[in-house]
């Protein structure tokens, strides 16, 4: 079997189960099998190959993109290792498990200074204020705060709370999401403006009003850096961002790991536990409590 044979087979079988990862798939598969040309058959790729490929990234990419990329190839040489199709062992293929020391988060002072810039009798403003405070409130991936239908909302309830029920595109499944009363008072608003909208796609809940069309991550990713430099927060701000705050403000308000994995929706709980480092203030205040003072310590003459 050809290189571009299997590639195209194995993306077919991934595309049944799981579209979010299809497109970093179909990309990094194509790059690696433009690298290895001349060899076209599947079973003419060795360990050397997948080696130097990745070396030939470390000059145009970051750790966790080679990382992310070993992984791809990895799962993709397993599903023909299990057919008898490749003549070495996938386990030759180790991605090192890179985590960023830093990851930027938006703290509940950011928010407020970002929503204070925006209006709420202004559609555009209104627009990108209901899109923070649902990200901050849920703790949303971008995609699926996009997806989300109006008939996806349920009513509000006698507290003040809404729901709405989103899909993980990463799982396929469907899960709630629940934000507070002030939040829910600019979605009421904006439902007002929502509905005199004239589109076709009339169910969707954000749509541009210049396009009719949904917006793309990439519009609502421009807006937030923007509010961030506005608001001179002096961050690198993306919308995934307010999901890594929402942990942090979880686990300071004295919640635990086991409540960032039910409230951030995680189909493996060991995903939480990366949000554990995050603050650097926890950090400190938990190193704080167990550094020895000694009282008679004095340093030599």
């Amino acid at each position: 079997m050809t290189i571009t044979d299997s590639i195209r087979t194995y993306l077919n079988w991934k595309e049944t189960h799981t579209n979010a990862a299809f497109i970093n798939y179909k990309i990094r598969l194509e790059q690696f099998a433009a690298f290895v040309a001349p060899k076209e058959k599947l079973t003419d790729i060795n360990g050397d190959d997948i080696v130097a490929f990745h070396r030939s990234l470390e000059d145009k990419y970051s750790l966790n993109t080679i990382s992310y990329s070993a992984r791809i190839l990895k799962n993709f040489f397993w599903f023909w290792h299990g057919r008898g199709m490749t003549h070495f062992n996938p386990k030759e293929i180790i991605p090192i498990r890179y985590v960023s020391a830093d990851k930027e988060i938006v703290t509940k002072e950011d928010l407020e200074d970002m929503s204070d810039l925006l209006q709420v009798d202004n559609l555009q403003d209104l627009q990108k204020k209901l899109i923070i405070h649902l990200l901050w409130d849920t703790g949303m991936r971008i995609s699926e705060l996009l997806d989300i239908k109006i008939s996806d909302i349920n009513d509000q309830g006698k507290d003040g709370l809404r729901t709405a029920k989103v899909r993980t595109r990463k799982s396929m499944r469907y899960n709630l999401v629940i934000w507070g009363s002030d939040t829910n008072d600019l979605l009421n608003r904006y439902l007002g403006m929502r509905l005199c909208m004239d589109d076709d796609n009339s169910n969707q809940l954000f749509l541009n009003p210049k396009t009719g069309k949904v917006f793309t991550p990439r519009s609502i990713q421009r807006w937030i850096v923007e509010l961030a430099d506005m608001a001179t927060l002096d961050k690198k701000i993306t919308p995934h961002s307010f999901r890594h705050g929402k942990a942090n403000y979880i686990l300071d308000q004295g919640g635990s790991v086991r409540d960032v994995s039910a409230l951030l929706r995680h189909v493996k709980p060991e995903s939480s536990f990366q949000y554990m480092q995050l603050s650097q203030k926890r950090y400190e205040d938990v190193a704080r409590k167990y550094l020895t003072t000694f009282s008679n310590f004095q340093l030599a003459s």
